[in-house]
């Protein structure tokens, strides 16, 4: 929201905020503090000041939980990313996986979708490209501007929990656009600003991953963001992720100062149940802590 003098929402672009709050680091004990502003019109919040680049590098360490692929729970986790872009027809196109990882999620899905070719990017201090399964898979790291050097137009971009750590994710989200094929789509999954669980936890929500999570869009920000830069038939829907509730019920017990959440052992799996029995009734709201998107290019 911070634009130079300006604190413009990033999603609708009003100039009308609410005062600044800060987040602490719940979930791994890092000392920064973000502060948030959320827009009085649409309901999206973000950080002001916006982290630099180097900040926003710094915050995710070694052991961050995204950086893991093993297990029922990951599997099950690619089985509805898939399931969300499988009403695209995709058998020889190009699928986009931004903010993609180690690449795992394209691994899963190469073996469901064999006429498929995929790329994979990752922001990275350089540009490096790495070829697997016989050319069939392409991760890309580096600036966007490394990417999109690259890429192939694209029948479908997935974005899965991404918009939310970018600093500038109308910029990304403009420059995407122009790869997709007329009728492509872009489909992704991210936290829901304004949402029951974010009224019900205020500033332990998970959704903050502060200081990670720079703008959190509100369902009529993303789906204000996403009409002004063109696209159409977008839909919005509440999203199944009884880790984010387990994150937010953790969060509300942590004591100050704060340590963080360890993703392991019986505890984790106290809470992570606790959010799984919590999940249908989250579902239910229709306005719940993440949400699905999904909008194509005309």
């Amino acid at each position: 929201m911070n634009r130079g003098t300006k604190t413009d929402c990033p999603a609708c672009g009003s100039s009308r905020t609410s005062e600044a709050h800060t987040v602490p680091d719940y979930e791994y004990g890092l000392s920064y503090r973000a502060a948030y502003l959320s827009c009085k019109d649409c309901g999206t919040t973000a950080q002001a000041p916006m982290p630099s680049p180097a900040q926003l590098a710094a915050f995710y360490p070694p052991a961050y939980h995204s950086h893991t692929n093993r297990g029922l729970l990951h599997r099950l986790r690619c089985r509805m990313r898939l399931q969300q872009c499988l009403p695209l027809p995709l058998e020889d196109g190009v699928v986009l996986d931004y903010g993609c990882g180690n690449g795992a999620f394209l691994e899963y899905a190469a073996q469901t979708l064999p006429g498929v070719r995929f790329f994979g990017y990752e922001i990275g201090p350089k540009a490096t490209v790495t070829v697997r399964q016989q050319g069939r898979i392409t991760l890309v790291e580096g600036a966007l501007e490394d990417l999109l050097d690259r890429l192939p137009a694209c029948r479908l971009i997935s974005m899965n929990h991404v918009i939310e750590h970018l600093p500038d994710p109308q910029r990304a989200l403009s420059a995407l656009s122009r790869t997709l094929l007329p009728g492509g789509a872009l489909v992704g999954q991210t936290p829901a600003a304004g949402s029951c669980e974010h009224r019900m936890f205020g500033s332990r929500w998970s959704g903050y991953h502060a200081p990670r999570h720079t703008v959190v869009f509100s369902q009529n920000g993303l789906r204000e963001c996403l009409a002004r830069l063109g696209f159409q038939h977008i839909r919005i829907a509440p999203a199944f992720n009884p880790a984010g509730l387990a994150v937010s019920l953790a969060s509300a017990v942590s004591p100050e100062p704060v340590t963080g959440i360890p993703r392991q052992g019986v505890a984790w799996l106290g809470w992570l149940a606790a959010g799984t029995l919590l999940a249908p009734f989250d579902l239910l709201s229709g306005q719940s802590g993440i949400m699905n998107f999904r909008a194509e290019k005309a």
